[in-house]
């Protein structure tokens, strides 16, 4: 009898604990149900085209921003991605079933990034002919990985001890 009393209430005992140890999860949210963009840029999804990591890449004495990112068409048709800024578009060629690269291989789509500086959002506008969006675009300096993709006629800022030895290393 004394048995079946300590084997009931160790079970008592681990469903309590268990009880206690699940609570904790149910008003959290399950974080890998979230999408999140897991780069610097932003996605969109504009029909069969899926735009990846889209950024522009400008400083602020210029006046143009490099267009990056990837864009994917999973449709059986070529489309053509016209993205636009304030006063300009381009257009972007993308076959069915392929991805472009937006800035490689030794070409730049560039856009003017008005006012903007670098750590500011630009507004672009997205269509395909059937889909239409609109994206608020991050503006990076051209620092890092991203220096490659430097507007022309950029020049990078100087570094702190670099200006310090400009005044006489103080």
């Amino acid at each position: 009898m004394k048995r079946s009393l300590l084997h009931r209430g160790g079970m008592a005992l681990t469903l309590v604990a268990l009880a206690g140890a699940t609570g904790c999860g149910v008003n959290s949210p399950v974080q890998t149900a979230e999408t999140m963009d897991p780069s610097d840029g932003v996605n969109v999804d504009l029909g069969d085209v899926d735009i990846r990591s889209l950024a522009l890449v400008g400083g602020r004495e210029t006046s143009e921003a490099t267009l990056t990112g990837a864009v994917e068409n999973s449709g059986s048709e070529a489309v053509t991605l016209t993205v636009g800024g304030q006063a300009e578009n381009v257009e972007i060629e993308v076959p069915a079933g392929e991805i472009v690269q937006i800035s490689g291989d030794g070409e730049t789509v560039s856009l003017g990034q008005g006012e903007a500086n670098p750590g500011d959002v630009v507004e672009l506008a997205m269509s395909t002919g059937a889909d239409e969006t609109t994206a608020a675009v991050p503006l990076l300096e051209p620092h890092g990985y991203y220096e490659e993709y430097a507007p022309e006629g950029w020049t990078p800022s100087p570094t702190e001890s670099e200006h310090e030895e400009g005044e006489g290393g103080h």
